[in-house]
Order: structure tokens, then C-alpha cells, then sequence
């Protein structure tokens, strides 16, 4: 909460790593009962995918349908009905319960658009949990090569049903209680904090280009037209608005120095926290969300270690007129939310 205090990489993500979203050490329920029933297990995809993108595993999505209108680009194609590449990052939408995966695709050939030459190779999203916070139907199976360690883990555990893992859940029912500990408080302090400090160096880079500096020509990409494909409809769906109630920020941000060096600095730090940073963070606070929207939200859940705490029912901000329900956790520290339904836009 001290803009003075530096914070980077290495710091946001030991602060994601304490959230332990990994296969590593759990005992998950095998794939048949003791009298050799089928039953899913109920490990988690989301927390089975992470260490597949820490050691950026090639995949593969065999079918996909987009859920969202599909955008075009005038300088890239798309080879095949597949989707293989490097699996890079898993997405969540800020405003809905949507989990995607992010591959480097290498279905799409991309021109550049100075020296013409192709390569193969684009960042794409692929929807694994629909917006209304349950699992898209438009994709079947992710296709991978496990390590020794990983064919360890599933084998031991009972997981594979031929060469196979069904999951039930995306998000482990249990999670619901993360949002009261400490792991899930300090990644809502992180986020904050990255965009207040994403929108000061955006700020230095408008202060810093009306003073005359420019960034050198090749450091932002070329831009590119494009074209939306296909018709899109709205619906409504229904979503969870948690916020972490906080003391203002205190101390200040060092400004930088009046060059192009310093124009460079606040260009790339603002690009890194507003998009590597903040979305890593947000992934983990929304799988958080996300189970306490689907398995505690409705009972108005508390964590068996809350001794004595209870949601404020019908909580209403000064002048407002919205109701939350609120847990005061310290004073000047609360957690509140509201169910809500919202718009979003999909393909028709």
C-alpha cells in the first residue's frame, strides 16, 4: 500500500505462487470407486493446467467453436481445424466467470506487414468456462505429452481411464474458503496496486511525450486492421462483484527521468504490470471468486476458522443504493459482494 516501496516480478509472482494452485501434493478421488465405478475426479482442471504453462507444455484442442464474435486480422491466416502450440498463460474475465487458455498458436501464419515474410505462431484465447461461470461446451479435450512426474502423479492416483482424465470441476468446491485467507487478500491489495501504479507510468509516458521524446521507431508493434466475422447477440448472465474495502495508498512514485531512457522505462513497466502482471494475478483472485460464487455465495458461506463471523446483510455505501453483503475483517479493511446479472456479447 506505500507507492514508495518498490515491487516486481519476482514479488508478484512469490505472492501467486503462496495461492498454491497446483496438482502437487493433493490426494485427489480416482477415477473408479473401490468397487471399480467410474467416478470423475474431483481434480481441478484450472489447478492441473498451471504447471502445464509454467513448463509452457505444447498442447493441442482437436474442435473449438468460438463463443465470442471472431476477429480477424488483414495480415494473419489460420492453417487446419486444430489449435496446437506452447500453452502460455490461462485468461479470466474480470467482469464474468470466463477461464480461457492462451496458446502460441501454431495453426496461424502471420505476414509482417514491413518485410512480408511469414512466420507461424500467434497468441490466441481458447474458452474453457463459458461466461455464465460453467464449462463452454464448444471445445472436448486438451491433447498433451505428460513429463515422468506428471504420468507419476495420474497413474498413482487412479486418474487415467484409458489414456484419459475427465474432470468434474474447473474449480475445486473447497476453494470457496480461499477468499478469507490471507492468500486471496493480498492479490486483491496486489491488483490494486498494479493498476495504480500501471496508470502513473502511462501517465509519465503522456507527460514525458508532450515534453517532445518519442520511443524509438520498431518498440510498438505495427498497427494492424481489423475485421470482425460473423453476427453476435447479447445475453444476460449471472455474475459476483467482490471488492476488498482499503485504506488509501500512501507515499509516491519516484517520476522518471526527463529522456528517452526514462520514456522506455515507464512505457515498458506500464506494459508489463497492465498486461503479464495484473492479468496473472487476476487469474488466480477470479478461480478464487469463482468458487465461492458457485458453492458459497447463495449460503453466505464463512470459513470454518471465521469464529463467530457473519455477513452484514443489505449493506449500503454512503449515497448508495446497491446492496452488498459485508464482512468487516479489520477496521478499515472489509470484504463485500453482490450477485448481479450483466450483458455480455457472444457469437449468434
Amino acid at each position: 500500500m506505500d507507492r514508495s516501496q518498490a515491487i516486481d516480478s519476482d514479488f508478484v509472482r512469490s505472492l501467486v505462487d503462496g495461492a498454491i494452485m497446483s496438482w502437487a501434493g493433493r490426494s485427489p478421488r480416482p477415477a473408479l470407486d473401490a468397487a471399480g465405478n467410474f467416478q470423475v475426479t474431483d481434480l481441478d482442471l484450472l489447478s492441473f493446467l498451471v504447471p502445464l504453462v509454467e513448463r509452457r507444455a505444447v498442447v493441442e484442442i482437436p474442435q473449438y467453436t468460438n463463443r465470442r464474435q471472431s476477429v480477424r486480422k488483414e495480415n494473419e491466416r489460420k492453417i487446419g481445424q486444430n489449435q496446437f502450440g506452447s500453452l502460455t498463460g490461462l485468461t479470466s474475465n474480470r467482469d464474468v466467470f470466463s477461464f480461457s487458455v492462451r496458446l502460441f498458436d501454431q495453426t496461424i501464419v502471420v505476414r509482417d506487414p514491413i518485410t512480408e515474410r511469414e512466420s507461424t505462431g500467434a497468441h490466441r484465447n481458447y474458452m474453457l468456462v463459458d461466461v455464465d461461470g460453467y464449462w463452454y461446451d464448444g471445445w472436448k479435450k486438451i491433447v498433451f505429452d505428460p513429463t515422468a512426474k506428471e504420468n507419476k502423479f495420474l497413474t498413482e492416483h487412479g486418474l487415467f481411464t484409458g489414456n484419459t482424465v475427465y474432470f468434474e470441476h474447473y474449480v475445486h468446491p473447497n476453494r470457496r474458503q480461499s477468499i478469507y485467507g490471507a492468500p486471496y487478500l493480498r492479490l486483491k491489495m496486489l491488483s490494486e496496486r498494479l493498476r495504480d501504479e500501471a496508470s502513473f507510468y502511462r501517465s509519465e509516458v503522456k507527460r514525458l511525450e508532450a515534453l517532445g521524446f518519442t520511443l524509438p521507431e520498431g518498440v510498438k508493434a505495427p498497427s494492424v486492421s481489423t475485421e470482425s466475422v460473423g453476427e453476435s447477440k447479447s445475453i444476460e448472465v449471472g455474475t459476483m462483484e467482490m471488492v476488498l474495502e482499503l485504506p488509501e495508498f500512501s507515499g509516491a512514485y519516484a517520476p522518471v527521468e526527463d529522456s528517452v531512457e526514462g520514456l522506455m522505462a515507464a512505457y515498458e513497466r506500464q506494459k508489463l504490470f497492465t498486461y503479464t502482471l495484473r492479468p496473472l494475478v487476476q487469474f488466480v483472485i477470479r478461480a478464487d471468486e469463482a468458487a465461492f460464487f458457485l458453492y458459497g455465495a447463495e449460503d453466505l458461506f464463512v470459513a470454518p476458522w471465521m469464529k463467530g463471523a457473519e455477513w452484514e446483510l443489505g449493506y449500503r455505501l454512503p449515497r448508495g443504493r446497491v446492496d452488498w453483503n459485508r464482512l468487516e475483517l479489520a477496521p478499515g479493511v472489509a470484504l463485500r459482494y453482490r450477485i448481479k446479472r450483466i450483458s455480455q456479447r457472444v457469437a449468434a
